[in-house]
């Protein structure tokens, strides 16, 4: 009897723990199949202390042969229930397989009726032996309706999990029946001890392997959130990068809608109203043309002058349009070729210094108009004022700016005594607009130096 008995205490103890075990990973994961085996382990544990607690065992509240026999069957068909509601998780029984899923609603609903009515049954003596018609139902019912999910679990044999779920399956159910077999044919008694050993090593072993299967499941589990959480963040990374690229659009369409409006104020400013002018002075012009010829041809050479500016307008706005990478276009090209154009006819020497970086850091369209700009004022007014014999034009970068400098060796002037015009304010404001300045040093017969300081961010989306 001692055997049995510590039998009995280690598989209470076993039970008991890897049902709360369980459990426990039941709170915290809401995986039912978890839930259901932790009360299949529990309610089997109760059924251990009920056989230790059988008078045959102990003295200490021992339990009658009869109320053992009444306890023993109701515990071992519910915790069988719990076995097959187990079964009904992992195979992933639904509303759709109408027959599996209303066998497994209707056990769940019939086992535990007729076990409460065998229970109150067996109080009342139970005279006509209705209860073991009962107890034979219900555990028919359970017997069978596993044996359908027995068999459904090998069409999953390939599998891991179910190769551990079916071995502890095999093990449980040989356990019992060789308890079973024992009790009846060998020692004729349904609650002998010696079935007992059977199916306490029977379910120590399942336990084994069906937590070792539920382990795999949960490591399973956790790999699927890693890799959900991957794919998660590789689909966050890819809406962070088309909001990127779609704000690139957006600032792009921003940037050609500035320079339409840039150009249309070109038009309207410069173009417009020199147009204007033409349109006045062609008007004179044709007035004048008989009465007073002389000032007719002053108003036909305005009219030429004018139109030159507006052609040298058109070609800057559509110059500035170009893209910056093609040496054709490039502000080096269009600055030499306007000073030597301009310079050359009147004897002026030129001299060139630009840096390489000038191309790559400026791309805006209305700062390479701008800087350009600059660079043919300060060169018409050397042309027009200085009588130098060279002119040194620089545009190289210089501590995180780019420096445009036209210095030249003429008369020079003094300023307190000189109006600069508007060509210098001009000036001033286009490096203003690109967050620069431009300061003239002149003194008379020392030459003049204009220099525009402008900062690369201002006027490049290139990384310094």
């Amino acid at each position: 009897m001692q055997q049995i008995t510590y039998l009995l205490l280690v598989s209470f103890g076993a039970l008991a723990i890897l049902g709360i075990f369980h459990f426990t990973i039941y709170l915290q994961q809401n995986d039912k199949a978890f839930r259901n085996y932790a009360f299949y382990l529990l309610v089997m544990a109760v059924f251990n202390v009920i056989r230790l607690l059988d008078s045959r065992l102990t003295d200490v509240y021992p339990l009658s042969y009869f109320s053992v026999e009444t306890l023993d069957p109701i515990l071992s068909n519910f915790a069988f229930l719990m076995y097959v509601n187990f079964l009904g998780v992992i195979l992933n029984i639904t509303r759709q397989e109408k027959f599996y899923y209303n066998c497994w609603k209707f056990l769940q609903v019939f086992v535990p009726s007729f076990l409460v009515l065998y229970f109150f049954i067996r109080l009342a003596g139970d005279q006509y032996k209705i209860g073991t018609i009962i107890i034979t139902a219900a555990s028919f019912c359970c017997m069978c309706f596993g044996l359908l999910l027995t068999l459904r679990l090998l069409q999953f044999r390939k599998e891991t999990f179910f190769q551990l779920i079916i071995a502890g399956t095999l093990l449980s159910v040989t356990g019992v029946l060789s308890g079973l077999v024992m009790n009846v044919f060998v020692y004729k008694d349904n609650l002998a001890f010696g079935g007992l050993y059977f199916l306490e090593i029977s379910m120590l072993a399942e336990s084994v392997f069906l937590s070792a299967a539920l382990g795999y499941r949960l490591k399973i589990a956790y790999r699927e959130k890693a890799m959900y959480q991957q794919s998660l963040l590789l689909e966050t990374q890819k809406r962070e990068s088309l909001a990127v690229q779609t704000a690139k659009l957006l600032q792009q369409q921003l940037d050609i809608q500035e320079v339409r409006s840039s150009i249309s104020k070109d038009l309207h400013d410069d173009i417009g109203s020199s147009l204007s002018s033409l349109h006045i002075y062609s008007a004179l012009a044709n007035k004048l043309m008989d009465k007073e010829p002389g000032k007719a041809r002053e108003l036909l050479q305005q009219i030429s002058c004018n139109t030159e500016g507006i052609m040298s307008n058109m070609e800057d706005i559509v110059w500035a349009m170009q893209p910056a990478a093609n040496e054709v276009h490039s502000i080096e090209t269009r600055i030499k070729h306007f000073a030597n154009s301009l310079l050359l006819v009147k004897g002026i020497a030129c001299h060139f210094h630009f840096g390489n970086t000038i191309e790559t850091v400026c791309c805006d369209m209305a700062a390479r108009k701008n800087i350009l700009l600059i660079a043919k004022e300060a060169i018409n007014n050397a042309a027009k004022y200085s009588e130098a014999k060279n002119v040194q034009i620089v545009v190289e970068k210089q501590n995180q700016h780019i420096i445009l400098s036209v210095k030249d060796d003429g008369k020079g002037f003094d300023v307190k005594y000189s109006k600069t015009g508007n060509g210098l304010a001009n000036m001033q404001a286009r490096a203003k607009a690109m967050g620069g300045h431009t300061v003239m040093v002149t003194e008379p017969g020392a030459g003049t130096c204009i220099t525009s300081t402008l900062p690369i961010p201002n006027i490049s989306d290139v990384p310094l």
